[in-house]
């Protein structure tokens, strides 16, 4: 058995807007018993919406599916997203173009929006409300592409046969924003991510899947048979195949440069009339700005990501993070001077979105989920480099390999 530090993490602090409006306590998860003994074929460690994707999919493939988490459903990371659904990459494409070619980085963003409307129609098949609702995105020109750049990104994105519009300055301003340039693409889209998460797992839960919850994964060893997960309170869970849907909380035998950690800032507040926002923008800069529309004629802002990692450390520098982001948002959006924050948080963003399985039955499986996994499109470039599932992978603590599922 593989014991471990399990990654345990101070994931977020302060309270968001989702957490703000949650209604519905979970009341279906359960702790596993002392010595108690659970087969299934698949066990997902992490019930966040990762974690719901994957079960809401498994499940509906028929398999029998347990759910492992430290917290209660939603309540880790989860409840911090934004929930931009973009479908454009962190990088420009003109980036993408020059790491892996012309035709694979138009594959990345065609699967890429593929995927993102693929959200949409699950979320209707499946009656979830979680607020999703198709937007347009506005990337703005920043430090990354000025508007000579810009133009040049969507010289590639016509090439592509990608939608989409280049605005100048003065089409910003009829937009309500203040930049040299921005293109303006359809496809992307919003959600209620702890509703969304919910509404999945609410799903796979009515096809038999068992969520333990609040309890602690200790333990992992692979078999002949797949793997076997032990919890703190000594049950075992026996499956073909494990998932670890545990976002930022890695255990120790996963290797730190696959999920790098940074911190971001985000806050929300209610708009003045007329000055809501109906788009996702976010700029082509590092730290990037990014806001959105919430519920209730709110409007969701942040960023000034850093390498920060100590919990005290960023706690004492939110304030002024708030403070700069609201300056910069601002001069975005001048109707948006002088908002009255109501909830701001800390929040954890990573380098790299993929999902860890270990077991080579999961590879095969994962080949028939992959589409479902858009919250951040990081993992697309990783895959196109070579670390497709199947392909090289960590060394586990006890030697074994695992595979890196994308």
């Amino acid at each position: 058995m593989t014991a471990l530090h399990d990654g345990a993490k101070t994931l977020r602090s302060g309270l968001s807007l989702w957490q703000a409006l949650e209604a519905t306590p979970d009341e279906a998860s359960r702790r596993p018993l002392a010595g108690e003994v659970i087969d299934a074929d698949v066990v997902i460690v992490g019930a966040g919406v990762t974690g719901a994707f994957l079960a809401e999919r498994m499940t509906g493939l028929g398999k029998r599916v347990v759910l492992i988490d430290r917290r209660e459903p939603q309540k880790g990371s989860t409840a911090a997203s934004t929930a931009m659904l973009l479908w454009e990459l962190d990088a420009p494409l003109l980036e993408l173009e020059d790491r892996i070619g012309f035709e694979a980085a138009k594959a990345v963003a065609w699967e890429s929006r593929r995927a993102v409307a693929g959200i949409g129609e699950l979320v209707a098949a499946r009656a979830i409300r979680c607020g999703f609702r198709p937007r347009h995105s506005i990337y703005l020109s920043g430090n990354r592409l000025d508007a000579v750049a810009l133009r040049e990104e969507h010289r590639l994105r016509r090439a592509m046969e990608l939608p989409g519009e280049l605005a100048d300055a003065g089409g910003l301003l009829k937009l309500g924003l203040v930049g040299e340039a921005a293109l303006v693409s359809p496809g992307s889209a919003e959600a209620d991510p702890m509703a969304l998460a919910r509404g999945l797992l609410d799903v796979a839960r009515e096809r038999g899947a068992v969520v333990l919850s609040p309890t602690v994964a200790v333990g992992y060893d692979r078999t002949a048979h797949g793997v076997e997960v032990t919890t703190a309170e000594g049950a075992l869970v026996k499956a073909r195949a494990l998932l670890l849907a545990n976002g930022y909380e890695m255990p120790d035998f996963v290797p730190a440069t696959s999920h790098t950690v940074n911190t971001s800032w985000a806050l929300s507040a209610v708009a003045p009339a007329g000055a809501g926002v109906d788009a996702l923008v976010w700029e082509a800069s590092d730290p990037y700005l990014y806001l959105r529309g919430g519920p209730g004629g709110r409007v969701i802002v942040g960023g000034e990501d850093e390498e920060v990692r100590d919990p005290a450390r960023r706690e004492a520098m939110t304030d002024a993070k708030v403070a700069k982001i609201l300056a910069k948002l601002a001069q975005l959006r001048p109707a948006l001077r002088d908002l009255k924050v109501e909830h701001a948080l800390v929040r954890p963003v990573r380098r790299d979105g993929r999902c860890v399985a270990d077991d080579r039955a999961c590879a095969r499986l994962w080949r028939r989920v992959r589409g479902v996994r858009v919250w951040r499109q990081r993992h697309h470039v990783q895959r196109h480099r070579g670390r497709a599932a199947g392909s090289r992978s960590p060394r586990r603590a006890d030697g074994d390999r695992g595979v890196l599922c994308d």
